[in-house]
């Protein structure tokens, strides 16, 4: 995809948002941020040291981000804007768990199979900040990354929530695109038929963050860790 396809697409997608939240949540739209500047978001890449994907960059040149007014625009407090991208992946640089007990393939299967961790998609269930960008939260429980260098059938760029308390980690999308076009879609059930939507909005705080959780992945190894021996780390 070219930047011009990447714009075209981007721009649509927030077209379809904007259009639905009329539609089932007005109040939420004003939340939306205006574009952000070639040079911020440039700033983003130098100070970060990690390229920010096409995609992202086109839909930051629509929307730096949202403000942390309520109800939402989307299914956490704020998406960043570019200077909060910046402080939110240090921050999660900075305090990365990266000892390598907990970021072990056989332990990590092991936590898997004990249930004690759910893991939906291709990702590392890790804290680790190395390679991913923070983009939204939802009160510093939940998390939206971009993840640049996903294990084996992961995308570059792909979207996954952590939710650090209650261990899980969920890929939503496997691009900031298809992201986009996934949350317009669930809009856009929500508004004719809000039975078929997986999103869950009230009005006073707009839609729940646990959209594209997916609960029924637990005790579900993705595919990465299928052949992988588990490791009881408390064995040793």
């Amino acid at each position: 995809m070219t930047h011009t396809d990447a714009d075209r697409t981007v721009a649509e997608a927030w077209a379809r948002i904007e259009a639905a939240l009329l539609r089932v949540l007005p109040e939420a739209v004003p939340s939306l941020r205006p574009p952000a500047s070639d040079e911020a978001i440039d700033a983003v890449e130098a100070a970060l040291g990690l390229p920010l994907p096409p995609d992202f960059r086109a839909s930051l040149r629509i929307h730096d981000g949202t403000g942390g007014s309520t109800p939402s625009a989307v299914p956490l407090d704020s998406l960043y804007s570019t200077e909060e991208i910046v402080e939110a992946t240090r921050m999660w640089r900075d305090n990365s768990d990266d000892d390598p007990l907990w970021t072990d393939p056989g332990v990590l299967a092991y936590q898997i199979d004990d249930k004690s961790i759910r893991v939906s998609g291709p990702v590392r269930p890790t804290l680790t900040g190395e390679n991913r960008i923070a983009v939204g939260t939802m009160n510093g429980d939940v998390w939206w990354l971009l993840d640049l260098d996903p294990p084996r059938g992961g995308t570059p760029g792909q979207v996954f929530r952590v939710d650090p308390e209650c261990t899980t980690w969920d890929v939503l999308a496997p691009s900031w695109t298809a992201l986009l076009l996934r949350y317009a879609d669930d809009l856009e059930r929500f508004a004719t038929d809000p039975a078929t939507s997986t999103l869950d909005i009230k009005g006073h705080t707009g839609p729940a963050c646990e959209w594209g959780e997916q609960p029924d992945a637990v005790g579900i190894r993705p595919d990465w860790l299928r052949d992988v021996a588990p490791r009881d780390p408390y064995d040793d």
